[in-house]
This record gives structure tokens, sequence and C-alpha cells, in this order.
């Protein structure tokens, strides 16, 4: 499997905390977001690409044994033109990561089990219960997606894997909707959504969030994760 972590954009929500790094490379109690990426994605990763656009150049040394994608024209695209580039060159199965998305090592192996079980089908994964104050997910009747979108849904969350099989029909899609987010890529290719405990998972879009991400650290829930569900 192959890892593809989304980490142009800016956060300019963020403020000064990502003036000079990408958000995937601020500060989280004495690591970055990558750094806690790396550690829960690497054991069921065979390689990793990084795309990379804001403030790249303060960065680029700090990816370790990853493939660099630098997309210097970050701000004219959404993250569907960064996933699109990011998938360049791969065949293989693909874990999708954002940026600003940390979870643990128990979440990524449920979403290979997932996978492995679905006979080719790709998956999401979503959080509990429905919201609308973030990106969610609408499904049908067999869990496969169906929309996505600011609406009401389980939100979405930030993670997924690509099937193998997919990824043609990922890139024609992606190509098509340069200046969109890319999930909406799950509405179009047969996905079904997979639910992760909220302990589990840590997003970062606001000053807020970082402050109630370093009451949830170290991100080890005691409570076990079964991979099969």
């Amino acid at each position: 499997m192959h890892a593809v972590i989304l980490a142009a954009g800016e956060g300019s929500r963020m403020g000064g905390a990502t003036a000079d790094v990408p958000k995937a490379f601020m500060d989280l109690a004495g690591r970055t977001l990558y750094e806690r990426q790396r550690a829960a994605i690497d054991p069921h990763t065979q390689a990793v690409t990084v795309v990379l656009g804001h403030a790249y150049e303060n960065v680029q040394d700090q990816v370790g044994d990853a493939r660099t994608v630098v997309l210097e024209d970050w701000d004219d695209y959404e993250n569907a033109e960064s996933l699109r580039r990011g998938l360049r060159g791969v065949d293989d199965d693909v874990l999708v990561v954002n940026g600003d998305v940390v979870v643990t090592e128990g979440v990524v192996a449920r979403l290979r089990a997932r996978h492995a079980a679905s006979d080719g089908c790709n998956v999401v994964a979503c959080l509990p219960g429905r919201q609308a104050e973030a990106t969610a997910i609408r499904c049908d009747d067999r869990g496969r997606v169906t929309d996505y979108g600011l609406i009401t849904g389980r939100r979405h969350a930030g993670v997924g894997v690509l099937d193998r099989s997919s990824l043609d029909a990922a890139r024609n899609w992606l190509a098509a909707h340069r200046r969109e987010w890319y999930p909406g890529l799950y509405t179009a290719i047969e996905t079904e959504a997979v639910a992760i405990p909220a302990a589990h998972h840590i997003e970062i879009n606001y000053p807020r969030d970082r402050i109630a991400a370093r009451g949830k650290l170290p991100l080890n829930p005691t409570d076990e994760l079964d991979v099969g569900t």
C-alpha cells in the first residue's frame, strides 16, 4: 500500500502557527502532525508520497524517506488537484490522508481490513453520528457513499483507501474537478463508509482544535479498536 499525505495547504485559519510551514508540519505537543501521521501509517504502507505547496522549502528536509511532490501553484486549486498529482506514477492501493488529520494505527488497520474484505471496493473513514458543522458524507442502505459536502451527515474523517482498480477512474474525476474538495470522488466510485471512534481521531482546522487536541494526547485510547468491525 502507498500512502499519499495531502500537505500543500496553508491552513490560514491557524494564524501564525502556519505562517512559515504547511499545517501538517506545525507543532503539536512537541511533534509535528506529519511525524504523528507517519507513526500510524508506516507499519501498514510500503511507500509514502507527501504533496507540498505552501512554504514547502521550509519542510522538505523533514519528510524523511517520503517521495515529495511540490504543488507550487497550490493556491490556485483545491485539494483534488493535490491528490491528482500525488497519484502520478502510483500503481498500488492508496491510503489517502489529509494533512491536518491524525489517527491511531488501529484506525489504519481497520481501514486496511475492511478494504481487504471488500473485494475491490474503496473505503473512507467517518465519525459516528450526524452533524452539520463540518464536511460530511451520506450513504445508502448498503453503506455506500452517495453524497459529500457541507451537508448533514457523518463527518468525513480525512482518511481512506483507494483500491488500485479504481485509480484510473479516480484520476479522471480529479482532473475534471481540480478546484473542488477531493472527497467528492467517493460519490463517483464505489466507496464504503467505515465508522471510527472519535477518540482515535484528531483534526485541526482552528486554533481551538489544536488546544483540544493537546488534551487528547497521547492518542492511544484504552478502548480496543476491533479491526474487523
